[in-house]
């Protein structure tokens, strides 16, 4: 499915762009493409089939600030919480029986 999510970029990267823009005048400069674009393939159109190209569209241009930056602190906690993880894992002494 990520080959779908790669070739729809290029028909919706001027939608992404419109978006950013707009999350940019109303004050959140730190939205990037990337951060719309993650939203969309990780998390919009997780369980969707293949949505038509207007309804692609759709989805970019009604995505409100509070979803994208909920996906981002979502990401970051588990993406955190991962790190964490991984150190403790490093950290455990090895302890044989």
């Amino acid at each position: 499915m990520m080959d779908a999510f790669s070739e729809w970029y290029e028909d919706l990267a001027p939608a992404i762009a419109i978006k950013v823009e707009d999350f940019h005048i109303l004050g959140y400069r730190e939205i990037k493409a990337s951060h719309i674009w993650a939203f969309l393939t990780e998390e919009k159109w997780k369980n969707k089939t293949t949505p038509a190209l207007h309804e692609r569209i759709n989805d970019v241009m009604q995505m409100n600030i509070g979803q994208l930056m909920q996906f981002i602190m979502t990401t970051a906690e588990q993406e955190s919480n991962n790190h964490v993880s991984q150190a403790m894992n490093v950290l455990q002494p090895n302890v044989e029986d």
